[in-house]
């Protein structure tokens, strides 16, 4: 059988004011928690943007220079077919032959 003693358990109010301090700490800790996320969210965000906006800059950079390089290259092949109509139309029958085993294949 065990007694009771009132002096062993903690009163309410002592139990009551410790729970509170507690939870008001809780409450500062998630507040602070909470502004340094989003903090960190809103600097990952100026980063990925900043990332984004570069990639897309280098990209049309790259698209310019390939569509340049594309028409150089075109410009040169109608040249030659110019100057010499029966190396293009053989050349024009290889590729075609190839691209035929290629397709045949599949």
């Amino acid at each position: 059988m065990s007694i009771d003693t009132p002096s062993a358990a903690p009163k309410p109010d002592k139990l009551t004011k410790t729970a509170n301090g507690l939870a008001n700490k809780a409450d500062t800790k998630i507040s602070d928690l909470a502004r340094k996320a989003e903090a960190a969210a809103r600097k990952a965000e100026t980063v990925l943007h900043d990332g984004v906006e570069t990639l897309r800059t280098q990209g049309r950079v790259y698209a310019d220079q390939a569509v340049q390089k594309f028409e150089t290259a075109q410009e040169t092949v109608r040249e030659q077919v110019r100057e010499r109509p029966l190396t293009g139309l053989m050349a024009a029958a290889g590729v075609g032959f190839l691209l035929g085993l290629l397709v045949s294949r599949r």
